[in-house]
């Protein structure tokens, strides 16, 4: 692909008391071509620890013309889950999950089971993907990469040429300052 155009998606701050469906926060989308010209931002809005992400993904998606979707980890607004196998099956387009930072399976097992009646499946996506992740180093440190629709070194080839400033991917970099910004605004306007 000469000209590849990525889309990445994250959620932005919200505060400890918007846990368990009392708040909402930004899900912001991000059209990137070659690696970081940026060319079309949507903006969605999620209930914190609702289930409402990934269908507001898909909906974005829908808008975009991205051939990769890149997604900060698969787990969004506070407990929301997003399924990549899903996403891949809806939008027919390719899912990069970018994991920075470890995960505690056990604590997060643990605070699902203490707050969703659906805990069983919001786990189940969490670990069947992070448990499959593949470690990838970086100028900066180790990162975990989930492929969906896409050969292992194109993917990796994608990911590295787009960690410009840092081991989160440009366009994953972008879609999180902006919601961010957006949330934090959001919040100091309504309290």
């Amino acid at each position: 692909m000469t000209n590849l155009i990525l889309e990445a998606y994250d959620d932005g701050y919200f505060p400890h008391y918007f846990k368990a469906r009392r708040g909402t926060t930004y899900i912001v989308g991000v059209e990137v071509e070659n690696e970081a010209i940026l060319r079309k931002i949507t903006i969605g809005v999620v209930l914190v620890d609702g289930r409402e992400t990934q269908r507001v993904i898909r909906e974005m998606s829908a808008g975009m013309s991205g051939h990769i979707v890149l997604l900060d980890g698969v787990i969004y607004a506070g407990f929301d889950v997003v399924d990549p196998h899903d996403l891949y099956s809806s939008t027919g387009k390719s899912v990069l999950v970018v994991q920075l930072y470890p995960l505690d399976l056990d604590r997060i097992q643990k605070a699902l089971q203490d707050h969703f009646e659906d805990w069983r499946e919001r786990f189940s996506i969490i670990k069947t993907i992070y448990s499959k992740m593949i470690r990838v180093d970086t100028p900066w440190r180790v990162v975990q990469l989930y492929i969906v629709g896409l050969d292992f070194r194109e993917a990796l080839a994608i990911f590295k040429k787009s960690c410009i400033y840092s081991p989160s991917p440009e366009p994953l970099r972008i879609a999180d300052k902006i919601a961010s910004i957006l949330s934090k605004l959001h919040v100091n306007k309504l309290y």
